[in-house]
């Protein structure tokens, strides 16, 4: 993997994959129509849209990546159809049909999520979905175009589960803010097991399997994420540490339906984000425990444990505020 074409290198993960790669010294571009977020990856941005089918094999063909990455996707929930979320479909095939057209790529990595099936299943096969909101869906239908498209390029779907870390936005930043600022609190007695990710773990894994042989690199379905999962009041302990923030406060389970009901109030009113829905409760008392086995043996170790990663991700959320 020397030359890296990145689709959505402007966002989240895309921000910091980009990043690694630079550090690794390898060729990448980064195609996206938002600027990027960090200014000093400008010279690796090149604007375009990924259900711009000519536009993105243009781009494609011009660079001659031998590895493709495709990040680029719709990834709000607020979708009502899968018309909302072409990005995800069309934009995977529209991916496909530039990899066909460009001879130098010998590898493709798609990116679908966890929402392909619901928080409380271990889905038993790479191909059995059971998604829980419209993004997910569309995640899902972007997953059968990549199996049903014979694609004769060795490719990899991975799946990120809850990804944090520097250059983050809703939901895991305001998680963070919410620590930060003493107004996060927590389902008294009740001991919630994650397993999320630290963004530079979760980049390492990646170029990790961008490097892998060909023969082992086809036709998987890997999670990426760290590889223990997290005790969610430990870990919200830990970065209250880092903050020297107020304490973490454990609330009666009754009392914070309440206070969900009355998001879930607001959010019909019109404000977008607000700090607690019964959707967001759900999820947060949901055990969400995925087996990382499969990816441990193929990446081996991370670079980073959850201490560092807070301390990384606390450090930047500083020099950013």
């Amino acid at each position: 993997m020397q030359r890296v074409f990145v689709t959505g290198g402007s966002g989240f993960i895309g921000t910091n994959l980009m990043g690694r790669l630079a550090d690794l010294g390898i060729e990448a571009v980064n195609f996206d129509w938002n600027a990027p977020r960090d200014p000093t990856m400008a010279r690796m941005h090149v604007a375009g849209d990924i259900l711009d089918c000519e536009g993105l094999a243009a781009a494609m063909k011009r660079f001659q990546p031998d590895a493709v990455i495709h990040l680029a996707a719709r990834c709000d929930l607020r979708g009502a159809t899968l018309e909302d979320y072409q990005a995800n479909t069309v934009g995977v095939e529209n991916v496909i049909r530039a990899v066909r057209t460009t001879s130098s790529v010998s590898r493709v990595i798609f990116a679908s999520s966890r929402y392909v099936h619901r928080n409380d299943v271990q889905p038993r096969r790479d191909d059995e979905y059971s998604p829980f909101t419209m993004y997910g869906a569309s995640k899902a239908e972007g997953e059968k175009i990549v199996r049903a498209s014979n694609l004769d390029v060795p490719w990899l779907i991975i799946r990120p589960t809850s990804i944090w870390g520097p250059w983050f936005d809703v939901p895991y930043r305001t998680f963070f803010d919410a620590v930060r600022k003493g107004v996060y609190v927590h389902p008294l007695g009740e001991r919630l097991y994650k397993s999320f990710g630290f963004v530079g773990n979760v980049v390492h894994q990646i170029c990790a399997m961008g490097m892998l042989p060909i023969e082992p690199f086809g036709k998987r379905t890997l999670y990426v994420a760290d590889y223990e999962p997290v005790e969610v009041r430990w870990m919200a302990e830990r970065i209250r540490s880092e903050f020297s923030a107020p304490a973490v406060r454990d609330v009666p389970l009754p009392v914070l339906r309440g206070v969900a009901r009355l998001g879930d109030l607001c959010q019909k009113a019109g404000w977008k984000n607000p700090p607690l829905t019964s959707f967001r409760l759900t999820n947060l008392r949901c055990q969400m425990v995925y087996d990382m086995s499969a990816t441990r043996e193929v990446v081996g170790a991370v670079p980073y444990s959850m201490e560092e990663g807070i301390a990384r991700t606390a450090a930047w959320m500083r020099r950013t505020n």
